[in-house]
């Protein structure tokens, strides 16, 4: 491994610490049942690196593991069959990570078991059949942590034992192929929709647009869907998926939020007051909203006072305290976007007509903001102030990026790839026609991008971007059910 990662300052006390605060839940009483067949957790063919140092937590037998040819966010997979007995995150009480950060444990069977930690992100569930070969999650930085790597270990009882690989003990400080080339069963197979919500006199409607490209009718959240009404109505919305879940967020016209969730039984929860819950940490009314989700974590970011703020809804259904993200470039911001994109959260931002650009880092911190405007060419395609925009993370780590500029009368679509570059904006007008829009909404439903778009007229837009970069004929969504115009919209995705 590289040298920063031997050189980490870890008293033997500090490790110690991590040590018990994240592995008392894999501690077992001693096997002398044989091995299971384990193999490189990654990806057949990739050669990694492993290595350790002096005090190395919980054990100097724990492996770290880089690559030459890109080590974030490659895939994990489980070293043998078994069960997943821990995926979780580990986090301080200002949301921050800690110790593992996210990370996997599966037990074998005869009290062994593998610890997979520092992860991005996992894709899987405690309690949940793993075969070997089968991926977990990615590769990350998440926890205590120097740099992208996988932290791992594999345990016989109550110890941290030598890992074997292939049927051969690991030499530290070694370059080995991965064997772990076994063919992994189907998965289930996940049939996508794509949720809507439009905002439309006060209130919210939802309607699910399945796979073979039919609509449900709108109903009335609050009334149909049961989840009660917003306290001085709707005035912004946004949606986000998790783990098939439709989780709802909605501005109030005094600048409340609530929330709200869609179980894939299709019932709804009733709004609950997200200020209430993250303890009153927001210090003005919020204007806007936006979502997305990380795993099993609702990220939510909102404008109050020109101001962004972000906060998290965690798996067991608790909320962080909002933190102030700030201004970009000291200036009030309008509008605030974000997406999920390879374990990282992305956000962009509206700024006195400019747009800014963002990242939240896996451990937490945020990077500065950057002129994604110019990078974009905005100015080059003539565009002279940006109106609206919304974003989707696609592909391996790609953000899609739909605007509305010139007082809604142009739309475009441009992208930040997964090396940093940005594709240039295009006109989007071959796809929409001429229409001037005051609402964008994207999603990314099985890695294709869903766009709706509500227009001067009381319509909506919606059309897609395919994988191969080509979009469908935008159409007018059937709006039965909605009482009023449409003012605003949000989409995500989810699977059944």
């Amino acid at each position: 491994m590289s040298s920063t990662l031997t050189r980490r300052a870890l008293t033997r006390a500090s490790a110690l610490a991590l040590a018990a605060s994240a592995v008392t839940t894999i501690l077992a009483a001693p096997s002398h049942a044989a091995t299971p067949s384990y193999q490189l957790p990654f990806t057949c063919g990739q050669v990694w690196y492993g290595g350790t140092y002096t005090d190395h937590s919980p054990s100097e037998l724990a492996i770290d593991f880089t690559r030459d040819a890109g080590t974030v966010n490659q895939p994990v997979l489980a070293s043998a069959d078994g069960v997943v007995s821990v995926a979780t995150t580990l986090t301080n009480p200002d949301g921050s990570y800690r110790s593992y950060g996210k990370y996997v444990v599966i037990d074998h069977g005869g009290g062994r078991r593998t610890l997979y930690a520092h992860l991005n992100d996992y894709q899987v569930a405690a309690g949940q059949p793993v075969v070997r070969g089968q991926r977990i999650g990615i590769v990350g930085s998440t926890g205590r942590s120097t740099g992208p790597h996988l932290h791992y270990e594999q345990w016989n009882g109550g110890a941290v034992e030598r890992a074997v690989f292939d049927g051969t003990p690991f030499r530290m400080g070694s370059t080995l192929a991965s064997a772990n080339c076994g063919n992994v069963p189907p998965q289930p197979v996940k049939h996508w929709r794509t949720h809507v919500t439009v905002e439309a006199s006060g209130q919210a409607f939802h309607s699910v647009r399945a796979e073979d490209g039919t609509w449900t009718p709108f109903g009335n959240i609050g009334t149909e869907g049961g989840a009660g009404a917003v306290p001085g109505g709707v005035r912004s919305t946004a949606e986000a998926g998790v783990d098939g879940d439709t989780h709802v967020l909605a501005v109030s016209g005094a600048g409340g939020l609530f929330h709200t969730v869609r179980s894939t039984s299709g019932e709804w929860t009733g709004f609950g007051d997200v200020r209430d819950a993250t303890g009153a940490s927001l210090p003005a009314a919020v204007t806007q909203v936006a979502a997305a989700s990380i795993g099993a974590e609702l990220h939510v970011a909102v404008v109050a006072d020109g101001t962004i703020h972000h906060t998290v809804r965690k798996a067991d259904g608790t909320w962080l305290p909002f933190g102030e993200v700030g201004r970009p470039s000291g200036k009030a911001v309008s509008k605030v976007a974000v997406a999920r994109v390879g374990g990282e959260l992305q956000i962009m931002a509206l700024s006195d007509g400019t747009l800014q650009h963002a990242i939240r880092k896996a451990d937490g911190h945020w990077t500065e903001f950057g002129d994604a405007g110019a990078e974009m060419g905005a100015s080059g395609a003539g565009i002279t102030r940006i109106d609206d925009l919304a974003v989707a993370g696609t592909g391996p780590g790609d953000l899609q990026v739909v605007l509305s500029a010139d007082g809604g009368t142009r739309q475009f679509h441009g992208a930040r790839y997964a090396d940093g570059s940005w594709a240039p904006v295009g006109d989007l007008g071959f796809v929409l026609g001429n229409v001037s829009v005051t609402d964008v909404s994207v999603a990314a439903v099985a890695d294709e991008l869903h766009a709706a778009l509500v227009t001067t007229d009381g319509r909506v837009l919606h059309t897609i971007r395919r994988q191969n970069a080509s979009w469908t004929a935008a159409g007018s969504v059937d709006l039965a059910g909605i009482a009023g115009a449409p003012t605003g919209v949000a989409v995500t995705g989810t699977y059944n």
